[in-house]
Formats: structure tokens, C-alpha cells, sequence
């Protein structure tokens, strides 16, 4: 009886064998093949366009590959659990796709537990792409690092990026963002987060939500028309650069950063600086009792819309410091006097727009050159004194014509003739008379 449940049981072993390999996988579609390291790399052509990856049936990825690597195709499709079980899988590249599509838990890769003493985990890249979409929970699992780079990514969803473990690096290079929904990026941990180059429309509150980065956290380059209240809800980092970017409006509190290290803000241009921007900075209570205070650095930043309440940090935890801020409005006194108190704290280096000289110069040398109670009258009198010369000037000028043309009407001679002329220059001949004689 045993014997013969056992040959049934491997009859049907047998026949599961073959039938799986009667049915094609993925190696076998137009469009792809495997290659001797079992890595399925695929390249579009006109005849085949198009390329959806499922992780079972027809053409499905096969269970011992090692990488996926799409190029230049026109629409490429990852549909739900496509790499759950792919075990030996250590990278997806994805370039020069037009159109991309990532369901929910396409890419949730979790093959070992997490006390599992092996570190594995995977490498997502996409490039010089459109990504249309990235659903909800379609990112999660065990991810070494994640390149998206020269790319359109045109919606991502909550939680598009969420639970992910072994994280060393995240890295969003000069990519457009058009659309991006609340917690895109939530709960994980990462080494590092940098957002470099591109643009994007709006960051929305927690684009990044209960993220622990545990060494560099860095915004770099990028165009954004809004940095919503509450964009970065961000623990630890090392190192907070934000550099080199514009940003149209700034709200409150966009950065809500627990950092165990110094803020640099520097180089950047902002139209609109809402109360409150630098207020979520703080440091770690950990390192701020061993290390003290960390510095938060403005240097070199320019911007439109902003007042001495907008730059209200932690004093707590943090010391400020500007080493460079240019206020793009005009120079006036009533200016200065709204940030004499940032300057009497801080005694960082303030500028504000000179019209008289087109450039920017220190709020202080403008107070001391202009804002003082007889300086700020200077001008004023100046200009009397140059408008009384000119009427003065003008008065002699009017008297001295009227003298000459005075002179010129007495210098007439009338002659016989009854024709007058006016001349310029009188000729006086004398002639001696001699007496006449009648001696004849």
C-alpha cells in the first residue's frame, strides 16, 4: 500500500516536472532570453513593443533568475507578486522604457526572514524612463538600494515606497514629478536619502513619513514649486545639506528633521518663506547632551517674500548662523529696522537690494549710510539746496536779459529820412570850423 501511494507521489511529481516545462517562460518570449548567469534581459524592438512580467503561468519570469534587464521598450508592465518567490534575484534595471506600469506588490521581494543572518536583498534601477504609475505597496521587502534617475514619474501612490528593510541607499536623480500623492515613501530605514536635480510641481505633506536615514539626508538642485508643511518627517540623520535648489514657496515646518548633526541651507533660492520654516529642526536629545548644540546654517540663500519670523529655529537644541542672506527687496530703513533684532542675535551677514547701485549690500552699512536722523534728511535737503541755486540762477539770468534788451532800445538814431537805425557802436568825428573870408 505504502509503495504504492509513494509511485503516485512521484507520478504526479513527474507530471507537474514536465507540464512546468512544457509551459514557456519568459526566457522563450520574443522580446527576451536568458542568459548562462540565468539573468533575463530583455530588448524591445518595433515588432515586439511591448512586455508584461507575472510571476506565473505563460511566460512567466523563471523561478532561478538572477536579474531582470529591460531596455527600450514602449510599455512594460510588472503585474501584482512578480519577483515574491524569485529566491537568486539581485537586481531589476529598467532603461528607455516610454511607458511604466508597477501594480501593487509587483516588487515585493521578502524570500528570507528578517533574522536571517545572510544580508541579501535587491538593486532597483530605472532610467531614462516614464514611470505612469507606482501603485500603492508596489515597493517593499528587503531592497539594497533604489536609482531612479533622468525620469518622468508621473503618479506615485501612498505607501508607493513602504516597509523596507536592509535600505543602504535611495537616490531620486533629475527626475520630473507630476503627481505625488501623501506618505509615498513610509516606514523604513535607509543610510542614505538624496534628492538631486529635476523638478517637481508640488512635495506633498509627508512625502517622506517615518523615515529613519541614519547617515546623510540631502535635497540638492531641485526646481519645486511648493515644499508643503510636514514634507519630511525624518529621524537621525548625520547630516542634513540642502543646497543649490529654487523653491517658489517654502511652507512651515516643511522640514521636520530630528537630526544628530548640523543643517546647512545654503545656496538656495526661495520666493516665499512662510513663519516657522526652520522651527522643525531639532537634534537627537542623545547627541545633544553629549555633543551639545548643533548648528543651523544659512549661507549664501536668497530670498523674496520672507520676514524676521520666518527664519524662528529651536534655540533649544540648535545655534543659527547666516553667513550670507539676500533679501530681494529694495533697501529702506523701515527694512532695517524689521531685522535689527536677527541682527543683534545672530550678527550674521544680511543683505537687501541697493537701487542706487544695483547690487546687494549689508543691511548695516545701508542704516549706517542712510538711516540715521540727519542722514535720513540729507538728501532731502540736498535737493532744496540744488532746486533754490537753479531758481536763484535762473532769477540773475532773467534780470541780466532784461538789462541788455533795455540798453538795446536807447541805442536808436533817427535820420532825416525818417528810417530809424539801431546800432551797436557810436563813431564821434570832430571837425575844426574855419572862419570865411570875403577878401575878394
Amino acid at each position: 500500500m505504502r509503495r504504492a501511494t509513494w509511485w503516485l507521489l512521484i507520478a504526479l511529481l513527474l507530471t507537474r516536472t514536465i507540464a512546468q516545462r512544457a509551459v514557456p517562460t519568459a526566457c522563450e518570449d520574443n522580446a527576451c532570453r536568458c542568459d548562462s548567469f540565468t539573468r533575463l534581459i530583455c530588448h524591445c524592438t518595433e515588432e515586439y513593443e511591448e512586455l508584461t512580467l507575472r510571476p506565473d503561468g505563460a511566460y512567466r519570469i523563471p523561478s532561478m533568475a538572477t536579474a531582470i534587464a529591460i531596455e527600450g521598450c514602449k510599455r512594460v508592465i510588472f503585474l501584482s507578486e512578480t519577483i515574491r518567490n524569485l529566491i537568486q534575484l539581485r537586481t531589476i534595471e529598467l532603461r528607455n522604457v516610454e511607458y511604466v506600469v508597477i501594480n501593487e506588490r509587483a516588487l515585493a521581494w521578502s524570500p528570507f526572514s528578517r533574522d536571517n543572518e545572510v544580508d541579501l536583498g535587491i538593486s532597483i534601477k530605472i532610467i531614462n524612463s516614464t514611470v505612469n504609475e507606482i501603485s500603492s505597496y508596489a515597493i517593499q521587502g528587503q531592497i539594497n538600494d533604489i536609482l531612479i534617475s533622468d525620469s518622468k514619474m508621473i503618479n506615485l501612490k501612498p505607501f508607493a515606497f513602504s516597509s523596507l528593510t536592509g535600505v543602504k541607499s535611495i537616490e531620486l536623480t533629475n527626475n520630473v514629478f507630476t503627481n505625488i500623492e501623501i506618505q509615498a515613501f513610509k516606514k523604513f530605514t535607509t543610510a542614505n536619502f538624496i534628492l538631486r536635480g529635476g523638478e517637481a510641481r508640488t512635495l506633498p505633506s509627508r512625502f517622506l513619513s517615518d523615515v529613519e536615514v541614519t547617515n546623510l539626508f540631502r535635497i540638492e538642485g531641485v526646481t519645486i514649486d511648493t515644499l508643503s508643511s510636514l514634507t519630511f518627517l525624518v529621524s537621525l540623520p548625520k547630516r542634513v545639506l540642502i543646497e543649490n535648489n529654487i523653491i517658489r514657496v517654502l511652507e512651515g515646518d516643511s522640514f521636520h528633521i530630528t537630526s544628530r548633526g548640523p543643517v546647512t541651507f545654503r545656496n538656495n533660492t526661495v520666493s516665499a518663506v512662510s513663519k516657522g520654516a526652520f522651527l522643525g529642526f531639532t537634534v537627537d536629545k542623545e547627541v545633544l547632551s553629549v555633543m551639545g548644540r548643533q548648528e543651523l546654517l544659512i549661507d549664501n540663500s536668497t530670498m523674496t517674500d520672507v520676514l524676521p519670523s520666518s527664519l524662528v529655529y529651536n534655540k533649544t537644541t540648535l545655534s543659527l548662523r547666516v553667513d550670507g542672506l539676500n533679501l530681494n527687496v529694495k533697501c529702506t530703513c523701515q527694512l532695517a529696522g524689521e531685522w535689527r533684532e536677527v541682527l543683534n542675535d545672530q550678527g550674521g551677514i544680511v543683505n537687501c537690494w541697493y537701487d542706487l547701485e544695483a547690487h546687494y549690500i549689508s543691511v548695516p552699512t545701508f542704516v549706517d549710510s542712510r538711516c540715521g536722523s540727519f542722514k535720513q534728511t540729507f538728501w532731502i535737503f540736498v535737493i532744496v539746496g540744488i532746486v533754490l541755486v537753479m531758481l536763484i540762477a535762473a532769477i540773475v539770468i532773467f534780470f541780466i536779459v532784461r538789462r541788455e534788451n533795455e540798453k538795446r532800445k536807447k541805442m536808436q538814431v533817427v535820420l532825416p529820412d525818417g528810417k530809424t537805425y539801431r546800432e551797436t557802436e557810436f563813431h564821434i568825428v570832430v571837425e575844426r570850423a574855419e572862419l570865411l573870408t570875403t577878401d575878394l
